[in-house]
């Protein structure tokens, strides 16, 4: 699935790069300061991307304050990627948490058979196995086969050969995974709900996102904005 950016971008143009070293440092500046207004606001730049720009620069400048541009070139790093948030108002995104289905009733065998589901998972599984769990503590697990690493999606109908029998119709079910590989080493997998992002406020300088169900959460927590 795309993430479609959410960040202020900047029109082309051409910068006087100049020749003297404050000209020099200036012009890095404002490229670094471009390259980070244009990131991937679920996937930033991180501090260690940033401290390797600048100290590729001023080795090659004298090696002069570098600890200084660090501080304030990822301070304005945060505040652009807090305050671009607030452009998320209105759109949906994809958070950690356990999503609920129905499997259907009598009149309607497969309510949410089409209803897209979420995951996410740290490496590649050959197995995935979605659980279904009813109010009563009664699960009923089916398996997807060669998951990727990143969000993956499914929905209902793809689900085959439930153990130990099909899901009865009628109720509501939470939906769990668990991911496994032959050779032992399981990647870690993160069941996904989608929520609608309703304002924005800032608590000493970070975003904080006031979800439409799920409360708030932190721009670090979200894995994909729709």
């Amino acid at each position: 699935m795309s993430v479609s950016p959410v960040n202020n971008t900047r029109g082309p143009g051409q910068v006087d790069m100049g020749s003297s070293a404050a000209d020099l440092s200036g012009s890095f500046m404002t490229l670094l300061i471009a390259q980070m207004q244009n990131q991937d606001p679920t996937n930033p730049m991180d501090n260690n991307q940033l401290t390797s720009q600048l100290a590729q620069f001023n080795t090659a400048s004298g090696v002069e304050k570098l600890n200084d541009s660090v501080a304030i070139v990822g301070g304005m790093l945060v505040q652009m990627q807090e305050m671009g948030a607030t452009s998320w108002v209105g759109r949906e995104v994809m958070i950690a948490g356990d999503a609920k289905v129905t499997w259907g009733s009598a009149a309607e065998p497969y309510a949410d058979a089409g209803k897209e589901l979420n995951f996410n998972l740290s490496g590649d599984a050959e197995t995935v196995t979605v659980t279904l769990t009813n109010d009563n503590g009664e699960s009923y697990s089916a398996e997807l086969k060669d998951a990727k690493p990143g969000v993956n999606k499914f929905s209902l109908s793809d689900l085959e050969n439930f153990k130990p029998s099909p899901p009865p119709a009628g109720s509501e079910y939470t939906v769990t995974y668990s991911a496994s590989n032959a050779g032992g080493e399981a990647p870690t997998v993160t069941g996904l709900t989608l929520d609608k992002v309703e304002s924005v406020s800032f608590d000493q300088g970070r975003a904080v996102l006031h979800l439409a169900s799920k409360g708030t959460t932190a721009i670090n927590d979200i894995f994909v904005i729709q």
